[in-house]
């Protein structure tokens, strides 16, 4: 497990400095839980939106929906007061898998609803179907598998990507993918919006990134409006 938060004082103004308020109640801190291949996006997401105050981002390393929610519910219970906790999850197959109860996928949004964590925290799972890259491949491109068996999504997104990422899943990337993506990025939301959409009809690769980078964004936005 990698926590990773940014230091607040880095990232901002000295005059932003004296209008921010120097102690945040635990409503207004988030934690987000996440692989280690997204931890470094989602960490430069954060920074750039100057929130590393409120947010904590903590990486795991399993492929297990079941784990990563038992981990994300450990990592809440160990983190700091916070009143929200996202856990994004890949998911394997096509989301129409999900409606069986003993899918993974299933299992872990039980668990989510069912949580023991104090104050009445939020938990909200994140999923996307193959995975992260998915989300990527939005800032690029329509994506369209739904002919396909869902055991080829994976590749074909990570093929699609390749050509607009070289070597998009070496850890040098890694590192960069914000950076390679963020203009792009309004473009993205939209794609992941319809893609959504499409799910409604049809099976097909989707993702609720764009739903968290869209909190992201208004929390920004809010933050700005209190500290002026």
């Amino acid at each position: 497990m990698v926590v990773r938060q940014s230091s607040p004082g880095n990232e901002r103004s000295s005059n932003s400095l004296e209008r921010s308020h120097p102690k945040l109640s635990p409503r207004d801190r988030i934690l987000i839980v996440c692989s280690a291949e997204s931890a470094c996006y989602f960490q430069d997401i954060v920074d750039h939106l100057q929130l590393g105050s409120r947010i904590t981002i903590c990486a795991t390393h399993s492929c297990d929906p079941i784990e990563q929610v038992e981990e994300a519910l450990a990592i809440s219970h160990q983190a700091a007061p916070h009143r929200r906790l996202f856990a994004l999850l890949d998911q394997e197959g096509s989301p129409a898998d999900s409606q069986e109860r003993s899918d993974p996928i299933s299992q872990a949004k039980r668990m989510a609803r069912h949580h023991d964590l104090p104050n009445n925290r939020i938990f909200r799972l994140i999923l996307s179907a193959p995975g992260f890259p998915l989300w990527l491949l939005l800032h690029f491109d329509e994506v369209e598998f739904s002919a396909l068996p869902a055991v080829e999504w994976p590749k074909k997104v990570i093929d699609k990507l390749e050509a607009y990422l070289p070597n998009a899943q070496e850890a040098d990337t890694r590192e960069h993918y914000f950076e390679k993506t963020r203009e792009f990025m309004a473009l993205a939301i939209k794609r992941g919006q319809k893609q959504l959409l499409i799910q409604s009809v049809k099976a097909g690769p989707k993702t609720e990134i764009h739903e968290l980078i869209i909190y992201l964004l208004k929390l920004q936005e809010r933050h700005r409006r209190l500290s002026t």
